[in-house]
């Protein structure tokens, strides 16, 4: 028995319960509070209520204490035989467990486990009738023993409970009734209110939102859709939402059968979907999560079907918490339902309606005539905006105020009255086809004909309800008929006054059908015999036998859609003469694209064939290549001179492809004249040109002036092209021999400069004067007179040179003896300075030395040496002098000494020279004058040359200067008798 304390405790606990049951209608309230103060009063603070639902087969764990938010109130435990719960409930006492660790009596749940539940009991809940309600289960974390004290006060704890939760219930399910009768007077509202509007014109996205809304409000659901089923695709389509998160209103915009979405499903099975509990749902994740986001914990759809029972959508509404709606609650949803599918399928059958009617006026807009569907009352209920254009305030001109836009006549010429014009007719219901020409004036004035067909439309009981018009724009016909007529008469009066023969013929049988007076005069033969017969036959007999196969052929082309011009020669029967003619045969074609007549133009070409004949002769007389081309540059004849020169023929010069006898890289620019020439005239410029016979390109003046016609557009070009190749190559040879005598003039009277100064520093008097300086002009004007002789690629040679300075000192004589080899050229520019020294030695000679006493002798040789510095050749020269009477030692020199400094200081600067002096006097005086240069085929001496040419030249080296090369041998030079042993070096180019 317990102490008096725990009891007094107990007690107090039940009288608290007992006041709070008095005072609370909130059953979840007021079990909450008895786990509370059950658990108190046992000292485990833990305590909970589970409730049976699901007819029997779970528990919900609908109140309790000390325990997690995810298991009160969201809890379920199924009623296995194998539980406790369910063994104590079917019992009706309450079962212990101890000590959950050694229980092998039930299954213990395994959120107790996870809790630490060590110990419980569990007591069934009764309310009056009896039934069971559910259990009251009180929890421990620490073993405990429940006695017999704590388990009399759970029995009396739950005898209290089961009749405070029967009355608390039958409350809730008066309140229930009342608010259902609340609920459904206001459904009844909302259907009333909704009936209405979609009675009306409304737009139907805000009558879909409304159904939503009242969907909404007559299941009690946090959010609600509506969906229309798309036959093609099978899927449906979201109309109007709410409720919903945004991204999972995306998600279902479209939702197809075999989705996991509660109206997928709906839509496959053609039933209601009820979804009380979306964590039993068994839907695809992404539908899943679609619900989660948008909180949603269960759902129901349904089916919307149209009176022919075919599905036309969808209507879901969704709850925030789990909810299950009796089979009743959707009563008043199901007439919204009912109306919903009405409004889709209404709007359905108006879409198909006006998807029908733009269909027709689409149809319509293909045509290419005005059509118009016409009421009663003379309105086009439906037309195209050819129509249109005919009707612009669409009523018919016999209603129409402005209908004096139209008029028509009789066929008598009388003018109908409106009531007489087609579609009013139509509407009295006769039909006008094909059809009634009007004249139509349009807002700008402007008159269009056009033809007025027009049908009435019946009813089933054959009553006219309006009419189709059709009206045809034949202006341009009309006019083009007009026209034609006029044309006709024109060519017909251009016909008879033209000079060249204007026919036709039939393409079939090829007869002339039509020709023009111009025929006799040119053929010979009156119109009538050539239209006689076999008018074909007798024109090819009329052509000489060498040109009928072209004619025949040329017709041929035309029978198959070309249009083809060609010459061809006739005999006049009249009098045998030869006639040139030029045909221009072009098809005519029918509206089906066949060939059906042959039309043509004849000219008399025979004076200018003759006049071209005699042109061009005169071209291929002329030496310069002539040719024709056209305004881009095409050449479309080229003279035999041309073919000739360049081996090309004129078809492979024709078009462009004269520019492949053009050197490359003259091409560019002939392109480039070609471009500019119709817009200055002419073209004119310098190319070379490949002469196929040699290979070699020549250059050649090329002029062109272009052919113009009566109007000032080029016809063609006419051009030339002349062979200026010696002609430049002659420019270029005086242009060089100008530069030449240029150099020349300025070094020669830097020469006679340096001879004068010179001289006259060396002169005693004008008289001593003169006689030098004359002496070395003529030396000068020998040297000139050898080069003034060469060619541009000749060169004067060392035995040409030094002959020539002795026989001027009348040295070529006995006692003169010239060896070595012949032919050795030098640079015209070096041949000066070195006739000067030999004229220096020459006259020394004659006047001290071995020219100018009878024992006397000159020996001079010359001779190429081998490559030494530099690896080039160089040319030695000795000036040898003997059996000569030298002065008695310590005499004083004769001379100024000019020659030795030309030698010692000129050669070496000028020409890079190298100059010794064998430092010994004696009867046999010597002078070395050794000269080196790259010495190549053509540089050779003439003896041993492989060819004439070259071009042959000397350059002073880097020793140009140097007053170490200056000074060497200064005292050898040959002064009044004195020896002299003196080289120089003379470096020599050549170019080949």
């Amino acid at each position: 028995m317990p102490d008096p304390e725990t009891m007094l405790k107990r007690q107090q606990v039940l009288a608290d319960f007992g006041n709070l049951a008095i005072r609370s209608e909130d059953l979840t309230e007021i079990l909450t509070e008895a786990c509370r103060l059950v658990g108190r009063a046992l000292g485990t603070d833990r305590a909970k209520v589970l409730e049976i639902i699901g007819g029997g087969s779970e528990l919900f764990v609908r109140a309790g204490v000390g325990w997690r938010s995810d298991v009160v109130g969201r809890l379920r435990l199924p009623m296995s035989e194998h539980s406790s719960e369910t063994y104590s409930i079917d019992a009706g006492h309450p079962v212990i467990t101890q000590d959950i660790a050694h229980e092998t009596r039930f299954d213990v749940p395994q959120f107790l486990k996870e809790a630490g539940i060590v110990a419980f009991v569990n007591v069934p809940i009764f309310v009056p009738g009896p039934r069971a309600y559910g259990i009251l289960q009180v929890d421990s974390n620490v073993p405990r023993r429940f006695d017999d004290d704590d388990i009399q006060f759970l029995r009396t704890y739950a005898a209290i409970l089961g009749p405070v939760i029967d009355r608390l219930q039958l409350a809730a399910e008066r309140r229930a009734v009342e608010a259902q009768r609340a609920t459904e007077f206001a459904a009844m509202e909302v259907l009333q209110r909704v009936s209405a509007e979609l009675v009306g014109e409304h737009e139907p996205q805000v009558l879909y939102q409304k159904i939503v809304d009242a969907a909404a409000v007559l299941t009690g659901s946090d959010a609600a859709s509506i969906q229309m089923l798309d036959p093609p695709s099978g899927r449906l389509k979201l109309l109007a939402w709410r409720g919903f998160h945004p991204e999972s209103a995306k998600f279902w915009e479209w939702v197809k059968a075999d989705t996991g979405s509660s109206c997928g499903r709906a839509l496959e099975v053609g039933e209601r979907i009820v979804v009380p509990d979306m964590d039993r749902f068994d839907g695809h994740f992404e539908d899943v999560e679609a619900y989660r986001r948008s909180r949603i914990l269960s759902v129901q759809s349904t089916p919307l079907r149209a009176f022919n029972g075919q599905v036309v959508g969808m209507m879901s509404t969704h709850w925030y918490d789990r909810r299950e709606l009796a089979p009743d609650g959707y009563r008043y949803f199901d007439v919204l339902a009912r109306l919903s599918a009405d409004l889709i399928e209404r709007h359905q059958a108006n879409a198909r309606m006006r998807e029908s009617e733009a269909r027709l006026a689409a149809a319509f807009e293909t045509v290419p005539v005005g059509v118009g569907v016409i009421d009663m009352s003379g309105n086009a209920v439906i037309s195209n905006t050819e129509y249109r254009r005919f009707m612009p305030s669409g009523i018919v001109p016999s209603r129409d105020l402005q209908g004096a836009r139209w008029r028509a006549w009789d066929a008598d010429g009388e003018m109908l009255k409106p009531k007489d014009f087609p579609t009013a007719r139509a509407l009295r219901g006769e039909t006008i086809v094909p059809g009634k020409e009007m004249l139509f004036t349009n807002s700008e004035g402007a008159a269009i004909w056009a033809t007025v067909a027009t049908v009435p439309t019946r009813d089933e009981q054959g009553r006219v309800t309006g009419a189709v018009t059709a009206i045809s724009d034949i202006n341009a016909a009309k006019r083009a008929a007009e026209a034609l007529r006029a044309s006709e008469e024109r060519l017909r009066q251009f016909g008879e006054a033209s000079l060249d023969v204007l026919w036709i013929r039939d393409a079939e049988k090829l007869q002339w059908q039509y020709l023009t007076p111009a025929f006799e005069a040119i053929y010979g033969l009156s119109r009538e015999e050539a239209l006689g017969g076999n008018n074909f036959r007798n024109w090819l007999d009329l052509i000489i036998p060498e040109d009928r196969e072209c004619a025949v052929e040329a017709i041929g082309r035309v029978r198959k859609g070309e249009r083809v011009t060609f010459d061809y020669r006739i005999r006049r029967p009249a009098d045998g003469a030869i006639r040139w003619l030029r045909n221009t045969d072009f098809p005519i074609i029918d509206a089906a694209g066949r060939v059906t007549l042959i039309g043509g133009v004849g000219h008399d070409l025979t004076e200018l064939r003759e006049t071209q004949n005699r042109l061009q002769v005169l071209m291929e007389g002329i030496p310069q290549l002539v040719w024709r081309a056209d305004d881009a540059g095409d050449w479309t004849w080229s003279s035999p001179q041309w073919s000739d020169y360049t081996g090309l023929s004129q078809a492979e010069s024709a078009g462009l492809g004269w520019l492949n006898a053009f050197h490359p890289d003259d091409r560019g620019a002939a392109r480039l004249a070609w471009r500019d020439a119709p817009r200055t005239g002419e073209l004119a410029l310098e190319a070379r040109i490949n002469h196929a016979a040699t290979r070699e390109y020549r250059w050649f003046k090329t002029r062109a002036v272009s052919v113009r016609n009566e109007a000032g557009t080029i016809n063609e070009w006419l051009g030339t092209s002349t062979d200026v190749h010696d002609i430049r190559d002659l420019q270029d040879r005086q242009l060089v021999l100008v530069r030449e005598l240029q150099h020349r003039t300025r070094n020669l009277i830097g020469v006679i400069r340096s001879l004068s100064e010179k001289t006259a520093s060396a002169s005693g008097d004008l008289p001593e004067f003169r006689e030098r300086f004359g002496d070395r002009l003529e030396a000068l004007s020998r040297v000139q007179g050898l080069l003034s002789r060469l060619t541009e690629h000749d060169r004067v040679t060392f035995d040409e040179l030094i002959e020539s300075e002795l026989a001027a000192m009348n040295g070529v004589a006995e006692g003169v003896s010239l060896a070595g080899p012949r032919g050795i050229r030098l640079r015209s520019s070096t041949v000066q300075t070195l006739a000067m020294a030999f004229h220096e030695l020459a006259t020394n000679a004659v006047k001290y030395g071995a020219l100018g006493q009878p024992q006397g002798k000159l020996t001079v040789t010359w001779s190429i040496e081998p490559p030494g510095e530099g690896g080039r050749p160089w040319l030695r020269i000795d000036w040898i002098e003997s059996g000569v009477s030298m002065p008695p030692p310590g005499a004083r020199p004769n001379g100024g000494g000019q020659g030795r400094e030309l030698i010692e200081r000129a050669l070496p600067y000028q020409l890079g020279a190298r100059t010794d002096r064998g430092g010994r006097i004696s009867a046999r005086d010597r002078a070395r004058i050794s000269s080196r240069g790259g010495w190549g085929d053509r540089a050779r001496p003439r003896g041993h040359d492989r060819g004439r040419g070259g071009d042959h030249r000397c350059r002073a080296g880097d020793r140009r200067g140097d007053p170490r090369r200056q000074s060497r041998g200064r005292d050898a030079v040959h002064r009044g008798g004195y020896a002299a042993d003196a080289r120089r070096a003379l470096p020599v180019h050549h170019r080949l």
